[in-house]
């Protein structure tokens, strides 16, 4: 195990684990190498009001999974139990609103912050760990512009995320509603000087 490592594990024991990481690896420097690998699914829910949240799924590299599970399933009984869903929601992930969850999410030319987000849980997966949260984000169909775009970022490089293969994402609609929605490579918009993956949909009304 790496020194780099070594550093980060000792962090997560420390209560700082992510967004400790990501300041210390902001600090060594400005081109890091990424050392958490994440893959993201996305269900985006629409209801007939318009856009109400957003179900987002993590699944960990397994050297940062094991780590979680070594640190975080306390009892040794192969799943997180609701005591260590808590333990990790408070160490391991509320510090991430700072960074507003890694989730950027932009409508039209509008960029909003991600401050809110419920229904956490954390499960053991083979040898690494799931996150799954909620983003409780509500918008009219009126406020929605035409074009909605959706992904995760970490400008610091500590963190990479792409979607995963099979299914990255699901959107439920309504009926009178069309929705087009693709995964694409992108270098464009705000602050972005790297290769990344984000899901855009379009709609229409009938």
């Amino acid at each position: 195990m790496s020194s780099v490592w070594n550093k980060f594990a000792k962090i997560i024991r420390m209560e700082l684990l992510i967004a400790a990481g990501l300041l210390m690896a902001a600090l060594q420097t400005a081109q890091a190498h990424p050392h958490v690998f994440i893959d993201a699914h996305l269900d985006v829910q629409f209801s007939a009001d318009g856009l109400s949240g957003i179900r987002v799924e993590w699944i960990f590299d397994t050297m940062f999974g094991s780590s979680l599970i070594a640190d975080y399933d306390r009892n040794k009984n192969g799943r997180f139990d609701p005591q260590e869903i808590a333990l990790i929601e408070k160490q391991a992930f509320s510090n991430l609103v700072n960074f507003n969850y890694f989730t950027y999410l932009i409508n039209g030319d509008r960029r909003h912050d991600v401050r809110q987000v419920s229904d956490f849980k954390a499960s053991i997966i083979g040898k690494t760990v799931l996150y799954a949260f909620f983003i409780s984000f509500a918008l009219t169909w009126d406020e929605i512009d035409t074009t909605l775009v959706i992904g995760f970022f970490d400008k610091t490089n500590y963190c990479d995320f792409k979607f995963v293969a099979d299914k990255p994402f699901s959107v439920s609609a309504q009926p009178d509603i069309d929705i087009s929605a693709k995964i694409v490579n992108t270098k464009d918009g705000w602050l972005r000087s790297r290769a990344f993956e984000e899901l855009r949909i379009q709609y229409k009304r009938r």
